[in-house]
């Protein structure tokens, strides 16, 4: 058995024909047959069987490809073990969620390009389940959004059927987010009965939600935004209110200059959390890159929630 031969089956399952796999292999049709068949003569059974649609796996192929991809996936790894990190070549696609695309954003993206500044790294910002939606199809390689706790087994039973695998990254608290001039700017814990009197800034019907699940009714009708920066400037103008995690005003330039303050919510901050979750395809093994991305999303995340200024006393809930 040899590597190349591994190669072959995982190029002939990708493309479920021999004649289109062996363009890739710059080889004859019978020569990758051959390849195959000593193969399959090697093992004692076959990988491959013929139907309508091409060639597909047997069930004990299904098993043997599945091997296959992991010993090349650790083969490509060995190889990049005595290369620079700045030698690493290749795409990579990344969605993240509002609260973190803007609280981790582009420390990110400043990381990964330092270490990897030959690799293409295609990031964009999705709502948590445009987040799930990306990986499940596979149209993005990795994902990291969060929901509140009170949600974990629904989205984890989503995550289960959609083949996708999970890592929890970090847990935050909600807090009510407001201007400098702000009304309950002045109060340090906000009740449920303040929030009905207000105005809010709602994001693609995040905040209806949050509300709904405590029995908010707010008097005022909210205003909706689909831009996390027109949110923040709604809000820092004291024309309204939002509901969201701690994190997402880290490194923010709003909270810096004074324009925004982080409150809690009486019976809700102590007790509501939200889980941030890593996610990517359990259907594929990852590659050497791959592996590398998701160890330096978690590292900085960890290390910038650890460090942050904005959470020093007068500004935590």
């Amino acid at each position: 058995m040899r590597i190349e031969q591994l190669q072959h089956i995982i190029e002939i399952d990708n493309k479920k024909s021999i004649s289109e796999a062996a363009k890739t292999f710059f080889m004859s049709q019978p020569q990758l047959s051959h390849s195959v068949k000593n193969l399959e003569a090697q093992l004692g059974y076959k990988i491959f069987r013929r139907n309508k649609a091409g060639l597909i796996p047997t069930a004990q192929g299904k098993e043997v490809l599945g091997l296959a991809r992991e010993i090349i996936n650790n083969v490509e790894e060995m190889k990049t073990i005595g290369s620079r990190e700045a030698d690493l070549t290749g795409n990579l696609s990344l969605s993240l969620g509002p609260a973190v695309f803007n609280a981790f954003g582009s420390q990110i993206i400043e990381g990964f390009y330092q270490m990897y500044p030959n690799v293409n790294l295609m990031i964009t910002e999705d709502i948590a389940l445009e987040v799930i939606e990306k990986v499940a199809n596979r149209t993005c390689l990795v994902g990291v959004t969060g929901w509140p706790d009170e949600q974990d087994d629904t989205r984890k039973m989503l995550l289960d059927a959609s083949n996708i695998a999970y890592q929890e990254v970090i847990k935050d608290y909600f807090g009510l987010i407001v201007g400098n001039q702000h009304p309950l700017a002045k109060k340090e814990v906000v009740t449920l009965a303040d929030l009905e009197e207000m105005t809010f800034v709602d994001y693609y019907g995040f905040t209806e939600g949050f509300l709904r699940m405590f029995g908010i009714k707010p008097k005022n009708q909210s205003i909706f935004v689909y831009n996390r920066e027109v949110l923040k400037s709604i809000i820092a103008a004291n024309e309204g209110i939002a509901i969201f995690p701690r994190f997402f005003l880290l490194n923010d330039i709003y909270l810096e200059q004074g324009l925004l303050n982080i409150r809690g919510i009486e019976n809700i901050t102590d007790r509501m959390k939200v889980t941030m979750y890593l996610i990517y395809s359990r259907v594929e093994p990852l590659s050497p890159l791959a592996k590398q991305l998701i160890k330096m999303i978690i590292e900085t995340i960890r290390e910038t929630m650890h460090r942050s200024l904005t959470y020093n006393a007068h500004r935590t809930i």
